[in-house]
């Protein structure tokens, strides 16, 4: 077992990942890497190391997404508050580090009234990175208060029947005639057709009805058991080896319903809340999302760790 006190943010980490990491801190550094990796959908690294413009080197507790630098600080077995001067630290090292654009500081406890007002006046100094302040510590019950915990879903899908639809060609006058001509030649009064396709007067495919369908979808009122209407086509259709000219086809199709229902809820037990009013997050981290997430920290770190020589964590 690592040999320092320890937190209940080590703890929580122990519970989730079996162990505890070599040094102090080092839990609540991890985790923080991990969320913000997870809720800004960027990759995250942590403990890596960057040479600023003053060849001074620098180790910072996470990466997020290249150009965000992380600062992360446990202060729970204290009690004790962010304070102005922490914010102050960073805010050296991101002036010094061309490479960074702005910076996370994450607090497991609150900031003070100085330290909140520093955040807010690095984003308007022009001569200062951004330094954007993130709650973040184990979630207790109260923080789940008026949230929504589980969402159930009816789903009723509506689709056309083709195959039991009812069909009616609009021929061209000359065109009609034409295809009267056809009947009378080979001595039928009517004719049974499936009509999948339509054709250019060369006889060659050029759309399907069910396309037609798609790009001239009619509306369905509500409780609707049938649409009727007219499909507007400008096409050939093939009757035998024979091609008929055709303005449109009238339809009468049936409409068939299936219904499914499923449940949204959380993936896990409510674990860590992550707040920020300038990143617009307040979300709740499970249990087992944080996990996931972590093991994909770990995955990156050691893909990557063999192409970085300066970096940062």
């Amino acid at each position: 077992m690592a040999n320092y006190e320890k937190s209940p943010v080590d703890h929580l980490f122990y519970r989730l990942m079996g162990y505890y990491p070599s040094k102090k801190g080092k839990s609540y550094e991890i985790i923080s890497t991990a969320i913000l990796g997870l809720v800004e959908d960027k990759n995250a690294l942590h403990d890596q190391f960057l040479t600023g413009d003053s060849k001074t080197r620098y180790q910072l507790d996470g990466r997020i997404g290249g150009d965000i630098m992380l600062e992360a600080k446990d202060y729970t077995q204290r009690q004790k508050k962010v304070g102005r001067g922490d914010l102050q630290r960073l805010q050296g090292a991101l002036t010094d580090l061309s490479q960074i654009e702005k910076g996370y500081f994450t607090s497991a406890t609150e900031y003070t009234g100085p330290a909140k007002k520093y955040a807010e006046g690095s984003s308007a100094n022009p001569c200062q990175k951004e330094i954007i302040p993130i709650e973040l510590r184990p979630s207790t019950q109260e923080d789940e208060k008026g949230r929504i915990a589980k969402i159930d879903l009816s789903l009723i899908m509506v689709y056309p029947n083709f195959e039991k639809g009812k069909y009616a060609i609009l021929f061209s006058d000359n065109e009609k005639l034409k295809f009267e001509e056809y009947l009378r030649n080979s001595k039928r009064s009517e004719i049974h057709l499936r009509i999948a396709y339509l054709y250019n007067s060369e006889g060659e495919v050029v759309d399907t009805i069910e396309h037609v369908y798609e790009t001239q979808r009619p509306d369905i009122p509500e409780n609707a058991t049938e649409i009727n209407g007219v499909f507007d086509i400008s096409a050939y259709i093939k009757i035998g080896e024979q091609l008929f000219a055709i303005n449109g086809i009238g339809y009468h199709i049936p409409l068939q319903y299936a219904q499914t229902s499923f449940t949204i809820e959380p993936n896990g037990n409510a674990t860590i809340l992550v707040k920020s009013e300038k990143l617009g997050i307040n979300k709740l981290i499970t249990d087992t999302d944080l996990k996931k997430a972590i093991n994909r920290l770990s995955s990156h770190k050691g893909r990557l760790c063999m192409h970085v020589t300066t970096g940062m964590s």
